[in-house]
């Protein structure tokens, strides 16, 4: 079984439970739009959503699940020799997939997914050689590796997310002020849920001389922030009218908030998994009054169910988990 399952391991190396905030933010870009700006469509986008019955932000969150592959394949080879030391992500740090053919796999994902952005226009293209460039390179790679230093791996997610939220946003509108406030509350959630994540890896980071925001900073100040970050999103989206974010924020408070007062790491992962997995069910509810299908419902289930049997059966784990 093991044996016939590992051709998987070349779908399953994208990460696809990593695609659940990608999509949620790009999603929430979308929609958002529609409700707060005036609809204009580009006129450089091409009708490729017309011509084939998709609506058009089917067809980017396409492209941008390609480029997103390609991201996380780039930072798994990166980063394989600290994830073997911290028991994570051991596709490449094991050896299953070569990083020579991870690199393949990365170039084959990423072409066709900036050569279709572009395709569909200009401004969605070059926010994607945006998400390459900040997300992938100067994240991941040497010499500017972000990801392992405090301030720049923190500003490299608050660049990304507001990136991926824009990609969702220009499909129907344009860069103006009025993006950038309505980017601000999910901005913050992201970057409140990517400070937790640093702190599980603090031993391995350091041992690797990874310089990340938890071990700059320490477990306290780093959960302090997290909450601070989250209790703006929650004011921001308030001060906004923004539901599609106040209420994730709303809920996850409480989760930021007792990882505050505890200072416990089995609260902090909660506060990882829970806003992520409430976010993402606002969206689906918004999905479907917007769209009338449950779509992007069968798309989160399909994926988190078939990664559960695929590392259960390929490796016996259970993952991926609600549990702390």
């Amino acid at each position: 079984m093991k044996k016939f399952l590992k051709p998987l391991d070349y779908i399953f190396v994208l990460r696809p439970t990593l695609f659940f905030p990608v999509w949620t933010i790009f999603l929430s870009g979308f929609f958002v739009q529609n409700k707060f700006s005036v609809a204009a469509t580009h006129s450089s986008a091409n009708s490729i959503g017309m011509a084939s019955g998709q609506p058009n932000f089917v067809w980017v969150g396409l492209f941008l699940t390609l480029l997103m592959g390609a991201v996380f394949i780039l930072n798994q080879i990166m980063d394989r020799h600290t994830d073997d030391k911290n028991k994570k992500l051991f596709l490449i740090a094991h050896g299953h997939i070569s990083p020579k053919a991870a690199y393949l796999e990365a170039a084959m994902l990423t072409i066709p997914g900036i050569a279709l952005a572009f395709n569909y226009s200009m401004e969605i293209g070059s926010l994607f050689l945006g998400i390459l460039i900040v997300t992938g390179v100067v994240y991941s790679v040497k010499p500017f590796s972000w990801k392992d230093k405090p301030i720049l791996g923190l500003v490299a997610n608050v660049l990304g997310a507001l990136l991926i939220f824009s990609t969702g946003w220009l499909i129907r509108g344009s860069i103006d002020k009025e993006l950038l406030i309505h980017a601000v509350p999910y901005v913050c959630a992201v970057t409140a849920v990517y400070l937790y994540t640093t702190l599980p890896d603090v031993s391995g980071d350091a041992a690797g001389q990874k310089v990340t925001f938890g071990v700059k900073f320490g477990f306290k100040p780093t959960v302090y922030a997290g909450f601070f970050l989250d209790l703006v999103a929650l004011v921001t989206a308030y001060m906004l009218n923004d539901e599609v974010i106040f209420y994730p924020a709303f809920f996850s408070i409480l989760f930021f908030g007792w990882a505050a007062v505890r200072m416990r790491m089995e609260d902090v992962l909660r506060a990882v998994k829970f806003p992520i997995l409430i976010l993402a069910l606002v969206v689906t509810i918004k999905y479907k009054i917007e769209t009338g299908s449950l779509l992007f419902f069968y798309i989160l289930a399909g994926v988190y169910f078939f990664s559960k049997i695929y590392y259960k059966l390929r490796f016996g784990i259970d993952y991926p988990n609600l549990s702390a």
